[in-house]
């Protein structure tokens, strides 16, 4: 048996410094350049894997609207009305005395009344409802053949809930001033996450909603990096369809 004693001290310091070198030697340029490869592939499955994602949640969103705007049709099918929104955000629609304000335009989707589950607040739709009774078309009073054939007649107005242009030519650009594209018979929207950082899950022309404003962004338009809210309306003439197939 040999003992390091034994063991010339050339030897050892040999050892010593072979292995040094090799635990310090660092990367050789072919592995930095294939870790950098792998990095690269990585970070691109994450990207596509949030885009879709984010692609998936649109869809859920839309999915979802079309289900509540179920809900609206069948509630005017057994009332002959439309809801009235919901300005207390408990899930209720904000009757006095039985009968919608006339004020009463907008506001929260009326869950409850509706026979839904109340989502989570910042998850709740917001809702508005076409009220021009000076023309016979007060649709959260009475939802019948002779008021939504006065409400499809009327010239879009910015007087009552509308929907604005989506930036295409043919709707025109988005703008709650000047571009009332057209007045539906209800419309509701869903926010989805704050893109243009005003502290709101409501994006953009939303941003007001539903305290003030009766302002909506077409069905139509795009998500982009500073706006993910969706809207679904429904038009007086649509509405009849549904109510006299």
């Amino acid at each position: 048996m040999i003992h390091l004693s034994q063991l010339k001290p050339s030897t050892m310091g040999h050892d010593r410094l072979g292995s040094a070198r090799h635990v310090n030697r660092g990367f050789s340029l072919l592995e930095v350049a294939v870790a950098l490869v792998v990095i690269g592939l990585m970070a691109s499955a994450s990207s596509t894997y949030l885009g879709l994602f984010k692609s998936s949640n649109q869809l859920v969103m839309d999915a979802n609207l079309v289900s509540l705007s179920g809900s609206v049709i069948t509630f005017a099918v057994t009332r002959n009305r439309l809801p009235c929104p919901d300005t207390a955000g408990a899930g209720y629609e904000a009757l006095v005395g039985g009968v919608c304000p006339l004020a009463t335009a907008v506001g929260w989707f009326p869950y409850q009344s509706l026979g839904l589950s109340q989502p989570a607040p910042l998850a709740r739709a917001i809702y508005g409802v076409y009220r021009n009774p000076g023309a016979n078309a007060d649709l959260a009073a009475t939802a019948s053949m002779a008021t939504l054939s006065a409400a499809a007649s009327q010239l879009p107005s910015s007087l009552y809930v509308y929907v604005t242009g989506d930036g295409t030519t043919a709707n025109g650009a988005e703008n709650c001033v000047v571009n009332f594209a057209t007045n539906p018979a209800f419309v509701i929207l869903s926010p989805g996450e704050d893109r243009d950082g005003n502290g709101s899950t409501l994006d953009g022309i939303h941003s007001t909603l539903p305290a003030t404003g009766r302002c909506f962004a077409a069905p139509t338009r795009g998500v982009d990096s500073n706006f993910d809210d969706r809207t679904f309306a429904v038009s007086a003439f649509a509405l009849m369809a549904k109510l006299n197939p």
